[in-house]
């Protein structure tokens, strides 16, 4: 018996000691805490639980799953940690749906320590860099444009709104504000178990108010027609929900592989939502202007995303010291 037990720990006393260890635990195994853990979080949405449990299952449950949560040890996690072949960010996400299932388990009186604390990945570049379009570009893009969807980009382009905000927006949203059209920014298309839902926003800094230019706000006003006030802004031709994924196959993916060889760029629909942003701080609007606009929940998220733009800001500020 000890023989097979050491040939099935390769004749290792430390390895089957530790094989040992695991077999009398009696504490739930690493995949039990974390699926718990996603199950019972009361401030995540159905979309957002559905995105952990996709992780936990491709990224956590095949290397750590089946340890008792009180036998795993630090090692371990690092090595699962550097062994993650995925970009820094999602590693980053990955590693903190563990973490926060080890602080609920040292809640739940299961374990005295969370080994998973102090981790980081090393920095590495996204795997998709923000494309900012010059007027030239989205020149190319509108001349090849079905007429259909022009007003849906000028607007994606214009106004800066997420694409789950701005195909959720109704005529009702819509207001006047000092000869302008403003919109009420309150609703946005969420992932749940169940398929596409509307829900609020993304953070409590996206219910916002966001004033469009006069040409948008006009062309905006004159497109509405018939409409109902609680009808859609932005649909598909049979009137059915914008889907990212229809737009993206349907329109954008074709208008791309047609002029990409003009365009000397592949942007992503987000990307527009890039290009507004570099606009406004070419045109010298402060970053927490922009941050309001975009509805960042914090003036980070626009530091980082745009700060590297803001170049002409640092010789404003030498020139006031002149």
């Amino acid at each position: 018996m000890l023989k097979d037990f050491l040939d099935a720990n390769g004749q290792s006393f430390s390895m089957a000691a530790e094989a040992a260890s695991r077999m009398s635990s009696t504490a739930p195994t690493v995949q039990q805490v974390v699926s718990e853990h996603i199950e019972t979080l009361t401030a995540a949405s159905s979309g957002t639980r559905r995105t952990y449990r996709g992780q936990a299952n491709i990224h956590i449950y095949p290397v750590l799953g089946a340890i008792p949560v009180d036998r795993l040890t630090r090692a371990e996690v690092a090595r699962w940690f550097n062994g993650m072949t995925i970009a820094a960010k999602s590693k980053k996400n990955v590693h903190a749906i563990l973490s926060a299932a080890l602080k609920t388990a040292i809640a739940d009186g299961l374990i005295s320590e969370n080994v998973a604390l102090g981790m980081r990945a090393a920095d590495e570049v996204s795997t998709f860099e923000p494309v900012f379009l010059s007027e030239a570009q989205m020149s190319i893009i509108y001349s090849a444009l079905p007429q259909r969807w022009r007003l849906f980009v000028e607007f994606l382009e214009n106004a800066g709104l997420r694409y789950g905000e701005a195909t959720a927006l109704r005529w009702q949203d819509v207001e006047q504000r000092d000869g302008r059209v403003a919109l009420r920014v309150t609703r946005a298309w969420r992932r749940g178990d169940d398929g596409e839902y509307i829900g609020p926003p993304k953070t409590k800094r996206s219910r916002r108010t966001v004033t469009l230019p006069l040409l948008l706000g006009d062309a905006l006003l004159g497109a509405r027609g018939d409409a109902a006030t609680g009808d859609l802004m932005f649909t598909r031709p049979s009137g059915l929900h914008l889907s990212n994924s229809y737009f993206h196959l349907s329109v954008w993916m074709p208008l791309m592989k047609e002029i990409s060889g003009q365009l000397g760029a592949k942007p992503r629909i987000h990307d527009l939502r890039h290009t507004h942003a570099s606009r406004l701080i070419a045109r010298g609007v402060p970053l927490p202007v922009i941050q309001a606009r975009l509805g960042h929940e914090s003036i980070t998220t626009t530091v980082n995303t745009y700060g590297h733009l803001a170049g002409d800001a640092d010789s404003l500020a030498a020139a006031v010291l002149d």
